[in-house]
């Protein structure tokens, strides 16, 4: 189903008894109406040891979910958008520490927001351009319009900067977002923003392609990844899983239907930091890439040093995102967790309390998905499901328990 080899647990150092907890800890979810569906994969040594899915898909409709489930896969759209600006960087067509203000010139020279009075925001000049790898590690000052109450987020609705299906072109609300201040100066803190929209619009400039054209032709063709796009086909719409939100009373009500879904409908804005829709093989294959350091399937498409170079932490000093004024993010203690470029790096688990190994490297995504990729295990994990926010329970902490409490070898 997946395109790649499978094998019994044992026969990659896993217990299939012990991997089985993992059915157990997701029909709970589920059982107790924390979760429509939950669906779990590992992989280990190339081989896929454990696939499964519960629930309903849509839960009015009775429509269990499926294998082939399309969904909405949010912030893990930024690894995808960092791998695509990756390749390009190794063509040599741009540095990491350039700033970004010589390919995008509207962003050559950024005001930043000290204070608020009111209305008005109390502003001064960027303390040095932005550079590219701010964009890849949200050091960059970008921030997002739900992040805060402040009038500032509030311009990023207003504005329609917050990257959209329907904000238009890439380059249209990028030379919006040149007209607002950033939220600090570059480099100064972590803060999670449209960064990495604005590195999807790079990868346009530098490459003179769309952003999903350039996706589907330089990462989800070699991969074989079929079911990513940040527009529904309409011959899929019954395999489309309906989004939900979780209610006060720790229930979940529709948040984003399927045929009124906005990914339905026509698609402007190609947001790589939060627009594509894809399914658990796809994912499973992107993963199998990153663990597969940059190649799987006979199809390479980065080099081994430079996925080596993703998954090191580039925070200023080598300091974790808890020294960078970001100790939690979603249920996640930031302690002990660095980033990379387009994902997050563990440093040191005992620090971050949550049993991982050093240098695994992951994200997740608004309705509560998650992936990992540990170089140390040779393994990779994909989590799915359509609750949001992400954060609601501790997903992501107790699934690498239960994935790591079944190594064996």
């Amino acid at each position: 189903m997946t395109g790649l080899a499978s094998a019994t647990p044992e026969a990659v150092g896993m217990s299939s008894a012990r991997l089985d907890r993992i059915r157990s800890w997701m029909e709970r979810y589920v059982d107790r109406g924390r979760l429509p569906w939950a669906m779990t994969a590992v992989l280990r040594r190339g081989e896929t040891v454990w696939w499964e899915q519960t629930g309903m898909a849509d839960v009015d409709a009775g429509r269990p979910i499926a294998p082939d489930a399309i969904c909405r896969i949010y912030s893990m759209s930024k690894p995808i958008t960092a791998v695509a600006a990756l390749q390009l960087y190794e063509q040599g067509l741009y540095q990491l520490d350039d700033p970004v203000g010589a390919y995008i010139p509207a962003l050559a020279r950024m005001d930043v927001r000290i204070a608020e009075d009111g209305d008005e925001l109390v502003t001064e000049p960027a303390a040095r351009p932005i550079a590219i790898r701010d964009l890849f590690r949200h050091t960059s000052g970008f921030t997002y319009g739900f992040a805060g109450g402040g009038r500032l987020e509030r311009l990023y609705g207003e504005r329609r900067v917050d990257f959209n299906c329907g904000d238009g072109p890439l380059a249209d609300a990028v030379a919006r977002l040149a007209g607002l201040p950033l939220d600090h100066h570059p480099g100064a803190r972590w803060t999670y923003g449209v960064s990495t929209d604005v590195l999807g619009h790079l990868v346009e400039v530098l490459s003179g392609r769309s952003l999903d054209r350039y996706l589907a032709e330089h990462v989800f063709a070699p991969l074989g990844m079929t079911d990513t796009f940040f527009q529904l086909p309409p011959d899929r719409l019954d395999r489309f899983a309906p989004c939900y939100e979780r209610t006060e009373d720790d229930r979940f009500a529709l948040y984003d239907g399927v045929a009124d879904s906005d990914h339905a409908g026509e698609v402007t804005c190609f947001s790589g930091g939060g627009g594509l829709l894809s399914t658990m093989r796809d994912y499973l294959r992107f993963c199998d890439m990153l663990r597969g350091k940059g190649a799987r399937g006979g199809e390479r498409i980065l080099g081994r040093r430079t996925v080596e170079y993703m998954a090191t932490n580039h925070m200023p000093g080598g300091g974790d995102l808890a020294s960078m004024g970001q100790e939690t993010f979603s249920e996640t203690s930031y302690a002990g967790i660095g980033f990379g470029l387009g994902v997050s790096v563990a440093l040191d688990p005992a620090a971050s309390g949550t049993m991982q190994s050093p240098g695994e490297f992951a994200w997740g995504g608004m309705a509560s998905t998650a992936f990992w990729v540990d170089p140390l295990e040779d393994m990779a994990v994909v989590f799915l499901t359509q609750l949001i926010p992400s954060g609601c329970y501790p997903i992501r902490r107790e699934l690498r328990v239960l994935v790591n409490q079944a190594l064996v070898d």
